[in-house]
């Protein structure tokens, strides 16, 4: 059961959020910077030197375990090295050697967790379930938390790919949705559950690996953050249904609601206690991401009548104003956060405008030439070869491909 207090606070935080988003410029912002065609030309060449090196390192996998050892040394100094130098993301700007090099290791922990947890996820529930965890990652680094692989982090990372993927897929009726929530809210008020299937049972033991790290006795903060998580998720399918029409409002208390609670609870699990600053910041940051999620997802949801802000009106202008809003929004909620490592907070940052950019060029049927034109400016490359490293990921190839993939992984992580 979620306390009254803990629904009255998180209300007034969200309330807060609301306001500054209302308020957030809708004109293209003055803060950005430029990057020259001089250095977004050097970041290709960068990257294709080492796509290069890592085609090259991909197919020389050894089709026997003969020489796999030396196969994954290889490519785990391959890994470092981009880690270490590579000019388009900054992580190694922005922290020191041995910082990189225990994020790479709790990342490695993850994935062999991922693999023998649910060795059928996709490159793409994967990907998913990994962006999600480095969400945690980032925020103890912010926060100057140093700690080891997190196994209740591990546990709410990968519920997205078994609940969200689930509520959002359409050959599921709103009956079978409604059941599966059941089962995880009766999980979540410690009820006896008996799960019908396979999915249902790796849902529940997700769930459970957060028990084990946070006991109910002790404390309960985490359960309620977690029902209202899921009661967010309920409210959400009615973003599905084509037989409503959902005011602005109500597209934006959801996309509050859901993404503010989503990343609060990642911030819950840094060993660090929380004031009012603090949630306002990460329930905003929340807020912020569910907003880039659908920003990529315009036509998806347009076509398949899914109820965001973004569906609203399809108008370039309109669309334009939003991004513009995100951009002020993201921008005030990082300068007006009093943060432990700044350095790191403004990596984030950066990594925040380049995810809208990158977002709005996924969707770039719903905005004008001219504003992708401006967008491109403050890419770390030009359009052409970003679309040409969207289409080189590991989720876009054939299957035997993404098996070969899979095996190459499992020998790096052994």
């Amino acid at each position: 059961m979620i306390s009254l207090e803990m629904t009255t606070n998180i209300s007034n935080y969200l309330n807060i959020i609301k306001n500054d988003w209302v308020s957030a410029e809708h004109l293209f912002p003055d803060f950005l910077l430029e990057i020259s065609a001089e250095a977004k030309a050097n970041n290709e060449q960068y990257f294709q030197m080492i796509s290069v090196d890592f085609q090259k390192q991909l197919k020389s996998f050894p089709h026997i375990p003969i020489g796999r050892k030396k196969w994954k040394l290889k490519m785990l100094t391959l890994i470092k090295g981009v880690l270490y130098k590579e000019t388009i993301i900054g992580l190694h700007k922005s922290t020191d050697q041995q910082t990189i090099d225990a994020f790479q290791e709790e990342i490695k922990a993850f994935l062999h967790q991922v693999r023998i947890f649910a060795p059928e996820l996709s490159f793409s529930d994967i990907g998913q379930a990994i962006r999600n965890y480095m969400v945690y990652v980032m925020f103890k680094e912010i926060n100057q938390i140093k700690s080891d692989f997190n196994m209740a982090g591990f546990g709410y990372s990968m519920l997205y790919p078994f609940t969200d993927n689930y509520i959002d897929n359409m050959k599921y009726s709103d009956k079978e949705k409604l059941e599966y929530n059941q089962i995880i809210r009766d999980k979540l008020e410690d009820k006896e559950v008996h799960p019908q299937s396979l999915h249902q049972q790796k849902t529940c033991d997700l769930l459970q690996a957060i028990e084990l790290q946070y006991p109910r006795a002790i404390d309960s903060t985490i359960y309620e953050l977690l029902l209202m998580m899921l009661e967010a998720q309920e409210d959400s399918i009615r973003q599905q249904n084509k037989g409503i029409l959902l005011t602005t409002e109500e597209r934006l208390d959801i996309s509050l609601y859901k993404g503010g609670i989503s990343v609060l609870i990642d911030r819950f699990f840094v060993k660090k206690k929380l004031n009012k600053e603090d949630y306002i910041f990460y329930l905003g940051m929340g807020f912020f991401l569910q907003l880039a999620d659908d920003l990529q997802d315009i036509k998806e949801d347009s076509l398949q009548g899914h109820q965001t802000i973004f569906t609203i009106d399809l108008h370039s202008h309109q669309e334009e104003k939003i991004v513009n809003k995100m951009l002020h929004f993201i921008h005030q909620i990082m300068a007006d956060y009093p943060a432990e490592n700044d350095n790191f907070k403004n990596f984030v940052l950066t990594n925040c405008y380049q995810l809208i950019f990158t977002s709005a060029v996924g969707s770039k049927e719903f905005f004008s030439q001219e504003y992708l034109d401006q967008l491109e400016k403050y890419l770390p490359v030009t359009y052409p070869y970003l679309e040409k490293m969207r289409n080189n990921k590991a989720e876009n190839k054939d299957m035997k491909i993404q098996d070969k993939y899979m095996k190459m992984l499992d020998e790096i992580l052994s």
